[in-house]
């Protein structure tokens, strides 16, 4: 016959009733730590506010690094205010998209020279913003006030790409 507790038959349940009671696992309070973890959240919080406005001792460090983002963004207040005319604007936002669109070419013309590997999907994608730029250009002349502005702005003020 076989034992209880061989392979054919497996555990049986009658062998071990008198462990029932001691597998019992509790759980701890679920929302007793939530609140200490809430209230340790709080406490963090509350440092950190401090900690940034706090008083660095009449050494005048934080007021510096404020002074130079005032300093900053008057500057780019400052070139706003000044902008060209509409005409001008739309000139030298031509020369530009004009002078890229050359780069680009370049560049192309330099790949496909080199003739390596992979390079498709780079002058594919060189041509695509090529296109792009040329959309532009011819966008521009019938581009409101606005659009002249937030682009000219956008190039030679804040110095970002266009594409």
């Amino acid at each position: 016959m076989a034992t209880p507790a061989s392979p054919e038959t497996g555990k049986s349940l009658e062998a071990a009733p008198e462990h029932k009671e001691s597998l019992i696992v509790r759980q701890p309070d679920k929302l007793q730590n939530v609140v200490e973890l809430i209230s340790l959240i709080d406490k963090v919080s509350e440092r950190t506010g401090e900690d940034q406005s706090g008083d660095l001792g009449g050494s005048g460090g934080a007021t510096g690094g404020q002074q130079q983002d005032d300093q900053q963004q008057s500057a780019r207040q400052i070139a706003i205010a000044n902008l060209p005319e509409p005409h001008m604007m739309q000139r030298q936002l031509e020369k530009h998209l004009h002078k890229e669109v050359k780069q680009l070419n370049k560049q192309v013309k330099k790949l496909t020279k080199a003739g390596k590997a992979g390079n498709a999907h780079t002058i594919n994608e060189m041509y695509a913003r090529i296109r792009r730029l040329n959309s532009i250009i011819a966008e521009l002349v019938e581009a409101s006030y606005d659009v002249l502005k937030r682009l000219y702005i956008r190039v030679f003020v804040d110095k970002q790409n266009i594409s």
